[in-house]
């Protein structure tokens, strides 16, 4: 007999609320089981239940990405600049009269200036993270500032030009200050560098009134929403510069005597992936041969296995060379290009492993556990291969999929889809993150060799 016709029949799951964490103990007879949930076979238990055990199952860990190491003291100068600027908005709200604003602009004064991220911040005893809160509070904060200023009738906006200009002219201070790429240790430098570049395109996309390239400026008028938005995002994007300044500094500070120029290798390397991603179907042509030529809807199994596929492999994301996100950033380009590359040849390997044809009317939801077992066993395996801190960030995006499985199952009762479809759709994204996974080192070790350091 085998394992399908040895479970029993799934109860009727538009009855079924989601399993908390206790009852499925309860089912599976104690925490113990979980512990070894590797062994067992899903297709004995109830379909609900799998479902649960199934986002249950371990994923990668959050820390999955490296980051820089932050000091206490730098975390509580961000946060100071907070606290300041809430102090600031306090100040200025306290001179404005609620009742002679319109509604959007008085919930916006009423409200906490830093969305309660000054008060997390306090509490938060890990550096790291008091310096996020700070950089996120000082966005709402600057808000209520800018709406603040505008009820007052005191809003300029050349101010807010002039300041974004000087941000931006920062912003290519710091790229020109690490022009030549050093690096002397692959695997810890480009982590570095990939860091500062990180917090300069964050910074640029803060700085639209600025840019001389953006076309959002206050020429044409401005709604009190636009300068209150721009004076937050341009108090939140200079700390993200002194963010990266500071993440400068240390990547000097680990350089070896050694060190020589990546900057061309990058380059190569970059111009390799394209290469090697022309070989593949554009998004178009994937778009046009699943519309005319197959005529795939997402009503059946394989239609919506095909099209998810599409949207997550065939994106054209890396091809914006020149937007603020990508411009002048070798390393960031080199990352989205190598992740466009791995999603498109991780392709048929999902497809294969799905193992849906276009008859199919169903999908078991054994075969999403057993789709995320394997996922995290290729996981764990290549990273445990390639370690390093660039090799976080480059396998980033398959992590970030095997995580995603996760959310259609976690709300599988809160909504009307069939069951197959969130299982189907749970299962490309945990085999896309494998598929991305063993593909890891062929962009790893394309001219860069991160783990030999060559």
């Amino acid at each position: 007999m085998s394992p399908d016709e040895q479970r029993p029949p799934s109860p009727d799951e538009s009855n079924q609320s989601t399993l908390s964490r206790r009852q499925l103990l309860g089912l599976l007879g104690g925490g113990g089981v979980l512990a070894g949930i590797g062994w067992f076979a899903p297709e004995w238990l109830p379909d609900p239940v799998t479902d649960t055990v199934t986002t249950m199952y371990p994923d990668p860990s959050s820390n999955y990405v490296w980051r820089p190491p932050v000091s206490d003291e730098r975390a509580d100068e961000a946060v100071q600049r907070l606290e300041e600027t809430v102090e600031r908005a306090t100040e200025l709200r306290s001179q404005v009269d609620l009742d002679s604003v319109d509604e959007h602009m008085r919930f916006h004064l009423r409200g906490s200036p830093a969305g309660g991220h000054l008060e997390s911040a306090k509490d938060e005893r890990n550096a790291r993270d008091r310096l996020q809160h700070a950089t996120t509070g000082l966005q709402y904060a600057g808000e209520t500032v800018g709406y603040a200023t505008v009820a007052l009738g005191e809003d300029d906006p050349e101010f807010l030009v002039e300041r974004g200009r000087e941000l931006n002219q920062r912003i290519e201070a710091v790229l020109s200050s690490i022009a030549e790429y050093r690096v002397s240790d692959p695997g810890r430098d480009l982590a570095f560098l990939y860091s500062i570049e990180r917090q300069l395109s964050s910074a640029r996309i803060s700085t639209s009134w600025g840019d001389s390239d953006n076309n959002n400026g206050p020429e044409d008028g401005y709604s009190s929403r636009n300068f209150a938005s721009e004076w937050g995002s341009q108090l939140q994007a200079e700390q993200r510069i002194q963010t990266a300044q500071y993440h400068r500094d240390q990547y000097r500070e680990t350089l070896g005597d050694d060190a020589t120029s990546y900057r061309e290798v990058l380059t190569g390397a970059i111009d390799q992936f394209r290469t090697q991603i022309e070989q593949y179907p554009t998004r178009d042509e994937m778009r046009t041969k699943f519309e005319d030529e197959l005529e795939l809807d997402q009503q059946t199994p394989y239609g919506a296995a095909r099209w998810e596929l599409y949207i997550l492999c065939f994106d054209n994301d890396f091809r914006f060379v020149d937007s603020p996100l990508l411009r002048g950033l070798p390393v960031k380009q080199f990352v989205v290009t190598g992740h466009a590359l791995l999603a498109r040849q991780a392709h048929e390997f999902v497809l294969d492993e799905l193992d849906v044809d276009p008859g199919d009317t169903d999908y078991d939801s054994g075969r999403s556990f057993r789709a995320k077992r394997q996922a995290m066993r290729e996981y764990r395996a290549t990273r445990n291969e390639y370690d390093s801190n660039f090799a976080g960030v480059v396998a980033s995006e398959a992590a970030s999929r095997i995580r995603g499985g996760d959310v259609g199952l976690s709300g599988r009762f809160d909504n009307d889809l069939p069951a197959w479809r969130e299982r189907v759709e749970a299962s490309v994204y945990y085999l896309l993150g494998a598929g991305m996974m063993r593909n890891l080192g062929t962009v790893l070790d394309s001219q860069l060799k991160v783990v030999t350091g060559g």
